[in-house]
């Protein structure tokens, strides 16, 4: 399905768009969720063609001018040193640009996969099945579908991209081999002991005997192919 729209980001719309943006952002900063549905009308306004990714800083501009405003209503936003905040602008311009840049897909509607892609992180969230914010699953979602213009993205794939991360279970050499370098740093803080060497000798053995940590082994995995191509 193709969005083409004749209309293409004229000087009129996007000053609507800004204004509107600044408004959702008023309405984030004094208290409501705005922010999710800021993004949703995002690539509502890059399929209409009132914007287009060069508007990216801008639109995050005005949201966040607007929250500020909003948040001013009801006793000021938390303070942010300068350093923080401009990485946090780098950040959601950034997420801003990718859900125009979704919006802008010609060969698919953006919408109809953003509207089943809520419908899905709304399921997900009150099942329990996904602990991350509504926000961080919609931008997980625009940059899956960024990555395929041609085909939209079906359920499953809208699943996959939400899911949270599951943290690799760590082997018992790689959880000695964290205890190992805690000894050795208090070794190197209060200095040596009978106690702490021989702790860390212990541990040393013990992961040894297990083969050695993933680090290690992939190391001597490494040093072994180097000594097969001589």
């Amino acid at each position: 399905m193709s969005n083409i729209n004749p209309t293409s980001n004229s000087q009129v719309d996007k000053a609507a768009a800004l204004q509107d943006a600044y408004d959702m952002g008023k309405r984030e900063g004094g208290g409501a969720t705005a922010r999710a549905n800021f993004y949703i009308t995002l690539v509502e306004w890059a399929k209409d063609r009132r914007i287009d990714v060069s508007n990216a800083e801008e639109m995050w501009d005005n949201f966040d001018k607007g929250a500020a405003a909003g948040a001013a209503m009801i006793g000021g936003m938390k303070h942010v040193d300068d350093e923080k905040a401009n990485d946090v602008r780098k950040v959601r311009v950034s997420e801003t640009r990718q859900f125009i840049k979704m919006g802008g897909i010609v060969y698919i509607d953006p919408t109809e996969v953003m509207d089943r892609a809520m419908a899905i992180i709304k399921k997900a969230r009150l099942e329990g099945r996904v602990a991350r914010k509504a926000t961080d699953c919609m931008i997980n979602v625009a940059r899956a579908q960024n990555n395929d213009e041609q085909n939209a993205l079906e359920d499953d794939a809208i699943e996959a991209a939400i899911a949270d991360k599951v943290p690799a279970e760590r082997s018992e050499a790689d959880m000695l081999g964290k205890v190992f370098e805690a000894l050795e740093k208090i070794e190197k803080k209060h200095g040596e002991s009978d106690e702490v060497t021989s702790a860390m000798g212990y541990v040393q053995k013990r992961i040894d005997d297990l083969g050695g940590t993933s680090k290690q082994q992939k190391a001597k995995a490494k040093l072994q192919r180097k000594v097969k191509r001589k």
